[in-house]
């Protein structure tokens, strides 16, 4: 037991006068004259046993009340426990803890598991307490359950625990303490209200907190907050980290990547053909930053050097130095700052993935203008993510050596009068191998030969009668090929007019799974696609052909992004590789074998067995992606992850104004909630005396005391009373 004002203690030293009142002898005051004493002198009384004490249990009770009231102004307390508490009392606790990449920044988490670890210790047995650490994700460390019984003290020991599983700076896979990932601090905290209101449902507890973490940086996300009702119950402390000593952050992150060169540097960089992408990089300095001064390199490459000037709280947007060899990965570094944790931006080589293209017709020529290959093989250019190659094979060639085939991931068939009933199969069973084929149902095409092709049986075919033309109506916009086309400016597809085209007529049983892509004016099918096989195989049916004798397609401005739309469905975008960030998943291959990722370190990792994305990106770096195509030929893709941006928005924000405004019931920042004793100016001796403070105002041992004494002060009273009865009685008797 401990006491907030123990000079108090010296007032014990009053039980002297209860004793001293006792040993004092006083003479009768009742006094008796007889006629025969009248004559003699009297003499003085002689005190034989003045020490003696006659009523023990009188001046025990008188004592105990003294020390008692010396122990009540005393103020005590107890340090490591708290009194035992009534059903229904309590404390619900939630401590969260972030863990994302800002707090990366000097000693920021080793403070913040410091301070995660006396709000822990405040807490008693009775207090239901759960430990939380966030960042884009909401992971319950320590459920209510398994710190349920506890005192402070073993639940702080848990902090070293769990940051002994999870150590910092951790494997690639596992999570990293602090990890590498935003700060979502909207849906931590709503997270964290919705585990407390789950254990109310089961036991009620007046006094709820939230306990937050954090350095409460600017970037973080809070706007998931907007669509939260808090509950009113609910009260956030927050714990604010600051960054002490730091000179302000430099920041870098790319921001944009087009295909183009820029200038003639930039073009004389094309290697094999390839344009590079024209990249930006955003460059900027926080606001209390004392740097203005910074550069720009390519790791390794000391003479790409670029000098920069940047004031404080400004940003930039510049080019990034031009890079010597776009075939390899390359590593732009920022210096000037002492905080390196954003000070990176990873960009992977260009690699544009070859896509192999067999067309297959009756005059496969790519100089006949009459032929949809002359179109085709104009409309395939080599970008930075595709690198598409055609061939034109007529149908007695391919017959003849059909394994032509299987150097293939793109087949186009011109149906026509001519087409083997044969080959259509062929190609059918193509697509059902998980591939794309594409059919361009030409005049004279026969039922059988498109029905060998998308494997429905039962399907008619005509020739449709055309008065002048017809136009494209009921056009699919939410197919992910023609999405694109969607906005108001480009989604009129009605200037392209169709000369001849076929009507196709489906079974009943096939109509559910073959989507209408695009019909005409008359409602007639224009454009289908037919599922093939169980491996994501497709089909997709023109039913009228591209070139200017049959139908404007290949002329319209359409054409070039409906192709490679296609191309995009079947695993070959053409689109620019978007950005990716710390936790983003990574497309994985389909209709491959021997799938594996290399992780930045070095380590391989073989992904779960059909799946279709590689979500443990937890380190920025160069991810590859490696794999063997049916072909058995090997296969790499490199990507780039990089640092979120936002975590590069280290300035504080005030958290009682940046949560109240969502009507977060926030408490005001005390001496007892700063992160930092240092940093609100506070000794040791004067933060324990704080703590000491809270724990008697909590646990109030003196109003037991109080009643303590009232009860002593009773018994005395009424005991003293007794015996002052009885000698007036035996007074009175004699």
């Amino acid at each position: 037991m401990s006491f907030l004002f123990p000079l108090y203690l010296l007032g014990a030293a009053a039980i002297a006068i209860p004793i001293l009142l006792h040993l004092r002898r006083r003479p009768p005051k009742e006094h008796q004259t007889f006629s025969s004493l009248m004559f003699l002198e009297k003499s003085p009384e002689r005190l034989t046993r003045r020490t003696r004490i006659e009523r023990w249990l009188l001046l025990a009770l008188r004592c105990l009340a003294l020390i008692l009231l010396a122990f009540m102004f005393g103020r005590p307390f107890l340090r490591s426990s708290t009194l035992p508490l009534e059903e229904g009392e309590g404390s619900r606790v939630v401590v969260l803890v972030d863990g994302s990449a800002s707090m990366r920044r000097a000693d920021l988490w080793a403070r913040a598991m410091e301070r995660a670890r006396e709000a822990l210790k405040k807490t008693g047995p009775a207090d239901e307490v759960a430990l939380v650490r966030f960042d884009d994700r909401f992971v319950v460390e320590r459920s209510f359950s398994s710190f349920a019984d506890l005192s402070g003290t073993a639940r702080a020991a848990a902090i070293d625990d769990w940051t002994s599983e999870n150590p910092e700076g951790g494997g690639e896979t596992a999570p990293a303490f602090p990890s590498w990932r935003k700060t979502n601090l909207g849906d931590a905290l709503t997270g964290a209200a919705d585990l407390i209101s789950d254990a109310s449902v089961q036991r009620e507890m007046e006094d709820q907190r939230i306990v937050v973490v954090s350095d409460f940086q600017e970037g973080a996300e809070r706007d998931s907050l907007n669509r939260y009702a808090w509950p009113e119950t609910i009260q956030v402390r927050p714990v604010v980290i600051d960054a002490e000593g730091a000179s302000g952050n430099l920041a870098l992150h790319l921001v944009a990547a087009t295909n183009g060169a820029e200038d003639s540097e930039e073009a004389e960089a094309q290697k094999n053909g390839i344009r590079p992408p024209r990249r930006r990089v955003r460059v900027t300095n926080g606001r209390d930053s004392t740097t203005e001064n910074f550069s720009l390199a390519w790791q390794g490459q000391p003479a790409s050097k670029v000098d920069g000037f940047l004031p404080a709280g400004a940003s930039r947007v510049m080019p990034v130095p031009p890079r010597p060899d776009e075939s390899a990965d390359g590593i732009l570094e920022l210096s000037g700052d002492d905080q390196g944790f954003d000070n990176r931006v990873y960009l992977a080589r260009s690699q544009p993935r070859p896509v192999r293209l067999l067309y297959l017709g009756s005059e496969a020529s790519a100089e006949d203008v009459g032929s949809p290959l002359f179109y085709l093989s104009r409309a395939m250019h080599r970008t930075a993510s595709v690198d598409p190659s055609v061939e034109g094979v007529p149908f007695d060639e391919f017959m003849a050596a059909p394994a032509r085939l299987e150097q293939a991931e793109v087949a186009v068939l011109r149906v026509g009068k001519e087409t083997p009933v044969e080959l259509a199969r062929r190609i059918g069973d193509f697509a059902a191998g998980g591939n794309l084929a594409i059919g361009i149902v030409s005049e004279g095409a026969e039922a059988a030969t498109v029905a060998a092709l998308s494997g429905i049986e039962g399907l008619q075919l005509s020739e449709a009668e055309v008065d002048d033309y017809a136009m494209l109506a009921e056009v699919d916009f939410d197919h992910p090929v023609l999405a694109p086309f969607a906005q108001a400016q480009i989604r009129d597809f009605t200037k392209i007019h169709t000369w001849r085209h076929r009507d196709l007529v489906l079974p009943e049983a096939a109509e559910e799974s073959v989507r209408v892509l695009a019909r005409f004016d008359k409602g007639s099918p224009a454009w289908v696609e037919i599922p093939r096989g169980e491996t994501g195989g497709r089909l997709v049916l023109f039913l009228s052909g591209w070139e200017p004798r049959e139908s404007q397609l290949a002329l319209s401005s359409k054409f070039v992004p409906l192709v490679y739309g296609l191309l995009g469905q079947a695993g070959f975008s053409a689109v620019a590789e978007p950005t990716r960030y710390v936790g983003d998943p990574l497309p994985l291959p389909r209709n491959e074998s021997g799938v594996t990722v290399t992780l930045p370190g070095g380590d391989a990792v073989t992904p779960e067995s059909g799946a279709e994305q590689f979500d443990a990106t937890e380190t920025p770096g160069f991810y590859v992606v490696n794999s063997e195509d049916m072909l058995e030929r090997d296969q790499a893709r490199v990507y780039a992850i990089n640092l979120p941006p936002d975590e590069s928005r280290v300035e504080p924000v005030d958290p009682v104004v940046a949560l109240g405004e969502f009507g977060i019931p926030v408490e005001e920042i005390g001496p007892d909630a700063v992160a930092d004793p240092t940093a609100a100016g506070l000794t040791e001796s004067q933060q324990r005396r704080i703590e000491a403070e809270e724990k008697e105002q909590n646990q109030k041992l003196w109003k037991w005391l109080l009643v303590a004494v009232l009860a002593i002060l009773l018994m005395e009273t009424w005991l003293a009373g007794r015996r002052g009865a009885r000698v007036r009685e035996a007074v009175a008797a004699s």
